[in-house]
């Protein structure tokens, strides 16, 4: 189905082919450059075909075109989530947008329109996304979204030194050991691994990882199914290569795992927790494998250790010292919107306390 602006627009909106995929990518570049986006470094065809074109399931991408020039496009990876348990095919609406010359002319909602009768015709049951402050209005008043929450952002100080200097300048480092110890010996309350425990790379995802993110997300209403294929593919596959990804390992089983990264936040170096997980039960164990990774990411620059999503476990975090950032302090407002299309997938997964979410279900880190 295609759709036309109803006045006299020469512009039209439909899903793309194969075939587009070079203009898609040029019409991306063009708004990361003019927009300064986060995703802009790196950005290029390997990334777009991982994401895209390799995923667990094709991607339904709508663009909008003018006289044979794309204007602008409208991403929609899809995706397994487990809600109450069973699977749901799910989708994520991601990397949306509009050239500058064609915006206010309803190009950024005729393109959610053809997308949400996409999702429709692939037998979508429940949709989310995280959209920045210039589109969220659209979501909800043209789309009937659903805002769930605002997300959580919690960060570790790790070198407090460093992250004095982006304040203090050179009093930063002068002050940053002291601050750094106090600030462990008050706020860090997880102790070393306990024994028989081993940290140890997961250069592979297996069934036992599976394992454990299933119990992780057991206790929740909707998550992503993080099956052994998917960790394989979110963070093993990535062409930057930019993760790291480790188990905590008792009795020669594995208890926890939890993906990292490093990427500039808050003006400094900062690791970010993309993912975690544990068997139930086994909470103190994740803890001390994120203290743990979190050291050791220190050791390589990283200056505070941040994590966003939600899920019950998460407050525990103030244990490895986490604290929460105030909202007027958060740099990128994390807005979760949901919206069910299928009938049957009841009401408590637009509710806060029914998702699982971190950052690995957020495109941009």
């Amino acid at each position: 189905m295609r759709y036309t602006r109803r006045a006299v627009a020469t512009w039209r909106v439909r899903e793309a082919s194969p075939a587009d995929a070079d203009a898609i990518r040029a019409c991306m570049l063009e708004i990361l450059a003019e927009t300064g986006g986060q995703k802009g470094p790196g950005f290029g065809a390997p990334l777009w075909e991982w994401q895209y074109a390799r995923g667990l399931h094709p991607a339904l991408v709508v663009v909008a075109e003018d006289g044979g020039r794309l204007l602008g496009y409208y991403h929609v990876p899809i995706v397994d989530l487990r809600v109450h348990d069973r699977p749901v095919l799910g989708a994520m609406v991601q990397d949306v947008a509009t050239l500058a010359a064609y915006r206010g002319q309803g190009v950024f909602r005729e393109m959610g329109a053809c997308a949400l009768d996409g999702m429709r015709r692939r037998g979508v049951g429940l949709i989310y996304t995280f959209p920045n402050h210039r589109s969220l209005p659209s979501f909800v008043r043209n789309h009937a979204y659903t805002v769930i929450a605002r997300v959580p952002v919690r960060v570790r100080p790790l070198d407090v030194g460093a992250v004095l200097r982006t304040r203090l300048g050179s009093l930063g480092p002068i002050l940053g050991a002291p601050a750094t110890a106090a600030w462990r010996a008050v706020a860090v309350r997880t102790g070393g691994l306990a024994a028989g425990e081993e940290v140890v790379p997961l250069t592979t995802a297996g069934p036992d990882l599976e394992t454990v993110a299933r119990d992780f997300t057991s206790g929740v209403a909707a998550a992503l199914d993080r099956t052994a294929r998917y960790v394989a593919w979110r963070f093993l596959e990535k062409p930057a290569r930019e993760y790291a990804l480790w188990g905590l390992a008792r009795g020669g089983e594995l208890r926890a795992y939890v993906a990292t990264r490093q990427a500039p936040l808050f003006g400094t170096t900062c690791a970010m927790v993309m993912d975690l997980g544990c068997r139930c039960g086994e909470d103190a164990a994740l803890l001390r494998l994120l203290s743990v990774r979190l050291d050791a990411e220190r050791a390589a620059g990283a200056a505070l250790g941040v994590m966003m999503g939600l899920h019950p476990f998460l407050p525990q975090l103030a244990a490895a010292g986490f604290v929460r950032v105030p909202e007027r302090f958060n740099p990128r407002p994390f807005n979760l919107l949901g919206k069910i299309l299928a009938p049957g997938i009841p009401a408590d997964v637009l509710t806060p306390a029914g998702w699982m979410i971190t950052l690995a279900d957020w495109d941009v880190m």
